[in-house]
């Protein structure tokens, strides 16, 4: 069963109103074409339903949208660029909630229509860009596949408990990826269970393109405002390594518990104005024009059952990982290489693979 949630506004206090979103497509109709007619057209609609609408909702919202200036089209005002940026920030940092809560909906129901015929593939994994373009690819080869982003350590407890066939998590090179990797074993069973590698990626300080280079001293000493990732997740369980590496309390970061559930919505928060730094990965800060300082690169794996890597749907996912069509659009990700994926370990290859930490 699939089940898909939306986010809606409703603007006004008794009676609301719903903001619709054929008014933020034509705002970013106009900043795309400098004018009003040009956003009608992309929108399909007529100029007069056009301007109506936008009229309409100046009025609702006291101010002006979009301003016409005789032979030179229409601008978008102030406050239809901030309209025009709330709204897709907003949907952006809501887009994984509400995409997990909609798959544990389906997953909940799916007795209600069930297929016997349909393969069905549960992955709990930490946040990233790799694995999501894995669960569409695998959507697309026909497989079911419910993506639900956790934390490492979560999604690890989550598929020790057989409430997931595939477990995705990270760990840095070096010690701090031994330290991890030490706490995250507990769930795995080297007789039951191999690992795939999905990608090698870089996580790091982000801000706004203006900032200074940032590192965690600069967090305590100059109080930038901090957006973190939520307890659990492994870019949190690296950044408090970072911390105990600088001698620091959480106290001493100003944000340290205002957290986000993935590496676009701290970005997002950061684009948005509301904090200065995050850390995670700089596909992110990529998709947000933000600048990025590498801290740290890491290795992004799946854990499986050993038996079910022959078998579908597992064996899709294999093939997929590994495919060239998958590299090809993963080559698109910055900051991420997926040279190896696909690669099958044994628990005991895991500290060679991270033994040694990258160069900055």
């Amino acid at each position: 069963m699939e089940i898909r949630l939306d986010l809606r506004w409703q603007i006004g206090d008794k009676p609301t109103e719903e903001l619709p979103v054929g008014l933020i497509k034509l705002l970013d109709g106009v900043a795309r074409g400098g004018n009003l007619q040009f956003a009608a057209r992309e929108g399909k609609l007529s100029y007069r339903h056009a301007w109506g609408l936008v009229k309409h909702w100046e009025q609702r919202l006291g101010c002006t949208l979009v301003a016409l200036e005789r032979g030179r089209g229409s601008d978008l005002t102030p406050a239809g660029e901030l309209l025009r940026e709330v709204w897709h920030k907003t949907a952006e940092r809501t887009s994984v909630t509400l995409a997990d809560a909609a798959n544990q909906a389906a997953r909940q129901l799916d007795g209600l229509a069930h297929d016997p015929g349909t393969d069905k593939l549960v992955i709990a994994a930490s946040h990233g860009f790799g694995v999501t373009l894995l669960s569409q690819k695998l959507r697309a080869a026909g497989i079911d596949t419910e993506l639900h982003f956790l934390g490492s350590e979560e999604s690890l407890k989550r598929y020790a408990a057989d409430d997931c066939h595939v477990a995705g998590f990270h760990l840095p090179q070096g010690i701090h990826g031994k330290k991890l990797w030490a706490r995250f074993q507990r769930y795995l069973d080297a007789r039951r269970d191999v690992l795939l590698l999905v990608e090698t990626r870089q996580l790091g300080f982000m801000a706004r393109a203006s900032s200074a280079r940032v590192d965690v001293a600069d967090l305590a000493a100059q109080k930038f405002r901090f957006v973190n990732r939520q307890a659990g997740s492994g870019s949190r369980l690296i950044f408090d390594l970072l911390l105990n590496d600088a001698k620091l309390k959480p106290a001493a970061i100003n944000g340290y518990y205002n957290e986000e559930y993935t590496h676009v919505a701290v970005a997002a928060v950061i684009a948005g104005g509301a904090a200065d730094v995050g850390f995670g990965a700089w596909a992110a800060a990529a998709q947000f024009n933000l600048a990025f300082w590498p801290e740290v690169t890491e290795k992004y794996l799946l854990a499986i059952r050993r038996e079910a890597a022959h078998r579908k749907p597992c064996s899709v996912l294999i093939r997929t990982l590994g495919s060239k069509a998958y590299k090809t659009q993963f080559a698109d990700i910055p900051g991420s290489d997926s040279r190896g994926s696909g690669k099958q370990l044994d628990l005991k290859h895991v500290v060679p693979l991270i033994r040694n930490a990258a160069k900055r």
